[in-house]
């Protein structure tokens, strides 16, 4: 299964053959701990090593495939390089999330905690303008998508698409309707909001659940705890970045990404030695 601080992260595995492992955890001499990766990175190159505080790692696989893959250990497996990992954070003071509090998807109704997905970029083709590209043409596709007016799942719900006020200094896209029976009812994915950036390309933006669901701090009444994602282009680690986190936090959207950038600043980046973490 995918490794999970707190469990051995140094049991990589032993069988074969020529599958070289593409992270560990490391303990330096001052005692510190690290999560150490062989990071795809363009530029300067496919040799880099990304060194992320094991405090703050969510999930890490150990091995050339992920660990949850059912073909792993694969000793054909040649891409030897990690593609992405997650970090966890509390809101809204940015504190290390403790250790029973990292299975990111027991979100209970008192959660406050951030998971951050990095997605290295290296194998976009082109330079800056197209990687962010990338973002903006994942808005627009997911955008299509959840907002078809004809699909199944709007209609039969009686909501509708359109565009809604402008709010925390975004632009806002989103589905209308009444939502209240998504006090009591599982549910209410199909019913989203989007948050942009007002330029092109747009190189940051947010699904959210509809304003419409509350969360049960905004209305007693409501036993729900909407969620938001938020995607952007990290370049210092030619990454593409999502960030979940309780929609109650919106309102400090330019905050939580100036830290969560001021963290990610913090991740040493190093030449490989000869391939070897």
């Amino acid at each position: 299964m995918a490794n999970h601080i707190g469990g051995n992260v140094f049991a990589v595995k032993t069988e074969k053959t020529d599958c070289v492992p593409n992270e560990r955890f490391v303990n330096d001499p001052d005692g510190r701990r690290f999560l150490e990766l062989r990071w795809l990175m363009d530029p300067p190159g496919w040799r880099v090593r990304l060194r992320a505080p094991a405090e703050y790692v969510t999930w890490a696989d150990v091995g050339c495939e992920s660990a949850t893959m059912p073909g792993y250990p694969d000793p054909n497996y040649r891409d030897v390089y990690a593609h992405g990992f997650s970090i966890g954070v509390d809101l809204p003071d940015f504190a290390v999330l403790h250790p029973s509090d990292r299975h990111i998807w027991n979100r209970g109704l008192d959660t406050t905690k951030m998971v951050v997905r990095l997605s290295s970029q290296a194998k976009v083709q082109g330079g800056e303008a197209e990687k962010v590209q990338v973002i903006q043409k994942d808005f627009y596709d997911t955008q299509r998508v959840s907002l078809d007016p004809d699909s199944v799942s709007l209609k039969s719900s009686h909501l509708t698409v359109g565009s809604k006020p402008d709010k925390f200094n975004l632009k806002r896209i989103g589905v209308i309707g009444d939502m209240s029976r998504y006090k009591t009812e599982l549910g209410g994915g199909e019913a989203v909001d989007y948050y942009y950036v007002d330029r092109k390309p747009i190189d940051l933006w947010f699904e959210c659940q509809a304003e419409e669901i509350k969360d049960h701090t905004e209305d007693s009444g409501w036993n729900r705890r909407p969620e938001c994602q938020m995607f952007f282009r990290y370049a210092r680690l030619d990454a593409l970045i999502e960030a979940r986190f309780p929609r109650i936090f919106m309102p400090m959207w330019p905050q939580i990404k100036s830290k969560l950038e001021r963290l990610l600043d913090t991740f040493e980046i190093g030449e490989l030695n000869e391939g070897q973490l």
